[in-house]
């Protein structure tokens, strides 16, 4: 018994058309045709023609070769940036460097008033430097109902009243007073003074009310 071996044969035609590239003789039938039919033009006709080529050559090569560029020069958003500072230098001069006088813690551990005339640059480099100079008076505490008992404050009458510091001085006195309290009182207690001195010093006519400003803050932290 013998077995005939079939080998599949490839057809010559394809089911698919596949497009046929133009040959150079094709290529060069349809330019001579071009040419014949533009010789044929007139004059005026040629030289439209010529122009309007012209112009789709010209378009395409500049779209062709035009290429688009981002805009770089957008403004950021941030005006200032930390580049361009000069570095914080290390330590200034010009911080206070006494702080607040026992004099003055004195006289709050007696609940004393103690007027920001006390507290401003002037008057406390007198507390520290010139203290030998400085006026007591004598004083009798008690707390909690104990017997009083006998100290000596200073007299806060030698020096310039509450009511005639500048603008400047009130907020050298501020500045101090709001250490003192972070120091020495509570949290709470030095976050309401802190509140009360930045809703007044943030008034939006803080010069032009200053004389009324400065009475209501005396008139609140002296009550």
């Amino acid at each position: 018994m013998s077995t005939s071996l079939q080998v599949p044969t490839v057809s010559s035609t394809s089911s698919s058309s596949r497009p046929v590239t133009p040959t150079p003789t094709t290529t060069t039938i349809n330019m001579s045709s071009m040419l014949a039919a533009f010789q044929k033009l007139s004059p005026s006709k040629q030289s439209a023609f010529q122009s309007s080529m012209n112009t789709v050559l010209g378009s395409s090569s500049t779209t062709a070769t035009t290429v688009p560029t981002s805009n770089t020069n957008t403004s950021p958003s941030l005006i200032f940036d930390i580049t361009r500072e000069h570095p914080t230098p290390s330590s200034h001069s010009i911080r206070d460097v006494y702080g607040i006088h026992t004099y003055i813690l004195e006289l709050a551990r007696n609940n004393q008033h103690i007027p920001f005339s006390l507290l401003t640059s002037k008057i406390t480099r007198r507390l520290f430097l010139e203290s030998s100079t400085l006026k007591f008076i004598t004083f009798y505490s008690s707390h909690r109902g104990s017997a009083p008992t006998k100290c000596h404050l200073l007299d806060i009458s030698q020096f310039p009243a509450e009511s005639e510091i500048s603008i400047p001085e009130w907020h050298e006195a501020w500045s101090r007073y709001l250490r003192f309290l972070q120091e020495h009182a509570s949290p709470e207690v030095h976050t309401r003074w802190a509140n009360h001195y930045d809703i007044l010093r943030e008034h939006p006519d803080f010069t032009d009310n200053w004389i009324a400003i400065l009475t209501f803050d005396i008139e609140q932290h002296a009550s």
